[in-house]
């Protein structure tokens, strides 16, 4: 089961854990569920379920069981299962294995800040542990509030677990916990325990952030007389710099990589090898392949990379990627990473018809390509099939696709204007030209080595080679990397567009 908390987006880290549950029910021919905890009465939110659902279906991560499918295992949101965690804690409570707890916020905020203060860990001290059922009564009579708490006596608690391996807890350094709230709401470690054995969860794989609730779940399942699930706590999830995500430094919402033009075929192909290798070394697999191959055995205990965007440079401001815009983005963004090399492998070799249909918003976001698909859709299809070996997004189609059907051939910018009038740019220019008119190039090795060859021509190299080639085949200061751009283009075209900018001919 995959079992989010509707307090905010669905980030890496979390999809990560709902791909590996999925993964392991498909391959294990098990049944995967969607199950919303949603206790935390004051953070919930309505929007926050939904965009977390929309991502699941985004990464075609469909639920058996869940609260948009149902089953015969619902309600599947945990406020309306009250009366399920109702009937266990009344079994707790008689058995004596549990007991109200009428300590205020404010006494267990200083009995808290006391510990900090002595640098001791915060263990509850046992104050209501020993009331009589006559001092019970009375408190409740008189209609003060009570959480319910269970009783941790001495002891050790072993974890067997898939991934980490043995992990021993001291449970003197856990205390007696709250399982029910003072609202009525069960707490996080209870909730999961009744809801995992009523819905019959085989296997709990969750972030290694919640091995240290695990000993506090086992607990309880031994005092209930429940089977324990197997328990599989995978790696965390670090930046490039290896340091925790957070929202400030790349955490964001799986929509935005949705709306920045990545595959959720390559998204998914990219987060299931965060921490998980196949036996056979390959990185490139379909869904079907991922489902057979999966192992939850193979997952690693280090830290996985999350390696999209690069590393801040020391003194460099933390940031947020959802605030902002593409061209913002792109000086964090790690172009050699392996979710990009995914993305492009999949935008290449997916079916065209597949690749353009997820393609045409974006398309449809520029005017001018607009009014060509209007005029003649089959000439953008043709063009968007061969820029496409180049796109690590879809969105990166739109300045490839403007470049190629670029008629105003205007200089953009005085920079530009200026550059062009130096008599450097016109030798290279009239270099490259003939150059290109004596080799024909056609591949982008072959535009590379055409532009080195205009460069000894010119005695020119450096930025006093590319940036004067720049201008004069494009008319901007900035764009498409050179060699691709001329290799679409073809070599004539490119010699038209450098007289019709430069007003000079090749010799």
């Amino acid at each position: 089961r995959f079992a989010p908390s509707p307090t905010g987006y669905l980030h890496v880290g979390g999809a990560r854990t709902a791909l590996f549950n999925y993964l392991f029910a498909k391959s294990q021919g098990g049944t995967f569920i969607i199950r919303v905890e949603d206790t935390d009465i004051e953070r919930n939110k309505a929007e926050s379920e939904k965009m977390i659902l929309e991502s699941l279906q985004w990464l075609g991560m469909h639920a058996d069981e869940g609260p948009a499918e149902g089953g015969s295992y619902g309600p599947y949101r945990q406020s309306e299962r009250l009366d399920v965690y109702r009937k266990y804690v009344d079994r707790l409570l008689e058995k004596k294995l549990a007991y109200p707890c009428f300590c205020t916020s404010a006494e267990l905020e200083s009995k808290q800040e006391k510990s900090k203060k002595m640098g001791l860990p915060h263990v509850y001290d046992g104050k209501c542990r020993g009331l009589s059922d006559k001092e019970i009564a009375d408190r409740k009579a008189a209609g003060d509030e009570f959480a319910i708490r269970f009783k941790v006596d001495p002891g050790e608690v072993s974890v067997d677990d898939i991934v980490q391996g043995r992990v021993k807890f001291d449970s003197r350094l856990i205390g007696d916990f709250i399982i029910v709230k003072s609202n009525g709401f069960p707490s996080y470690n209870f909730a999961v325990v009744c809801d995992d054995h009523e819905m019959e969860i085989t296997h709990v794989i969750r972030g290694v952030g919640h091995l240290s609730n695990t000993p506090r779940q086992i607990l309880i399942h031994q005092a209930l007389d429940l089977p324990l699930p197997a328990y599989a706590h995978i790696s965390e999830i670090v930046g490039a710099d290896r340091k925790k995500m957070s929202k400030r430094r790349g955490a964001t919402s799986i929509l935005f990589f949705r709306d920045l033009g990545y595959l959720s075929d390559a998204f998914t192909n990219y987060m299931a090898l965060l921490g998980w290798y196949p036996d056979d070394g390959v990185e490139y697999m379909s869904r079907a392949e991922l489902e057979a191959k999966f192992e939850l055995e193979r997952c690693s205990k280090s830290p996985s990379m999350f390696d999209f965007f690069k590393p801040l440079k020391e003194g460099e401001d933390d940031f947020d990627p959802a605030a902002l815009s593409r061209t913002e983005l792109q000086k964090y963004i790690n172009n050699k990473s392996k979710l990009n090399w995914l993305n492009n492998r999949y935008i290449r070799e997916v079916d065209f018809e597949t690749v353009w249909k997820l393609a045409l918003p974006y398309i449809r976001q520029d005017r001018q390509l607009v009014n060509i698909l209007k005029s003649d859709e089959e000439q953008l299809r043709r063009a968007f099939d061969s820029v496409r070996v180049y796109l690590d997004t879809l969105a990166d189609a739109v300045p490839y696709l403007t470049e190629l059907f670029k008629t105003d051939l205007k200089v953009d910018g005085d920079e530009a204007t200026a550059l062009l009038k130096e008599e450097n740019t016109r030798t290279v220019a009239r270099n490259f030209m003939q150059v290109l008119a004596a080799a024909k190039p056609g591949t982008p090795e072959q535009f590379s080595e055409a532009m080195k060859e205009a460069g000894k021509l010119s005695e020119a190299k450096g930025k006093h080679l590319f940036m004067p080639i720049r201008v004069a085949s494009t008319g901007s200061m900035q764009g498409l990397e050179l060699p691709m751009l001329f290799s679409i283009l073809g070599h004539e075209t490119v010699i038209q567009r450098i007289r019709a900018i430069t007003g000079v001919e090749a010799e």
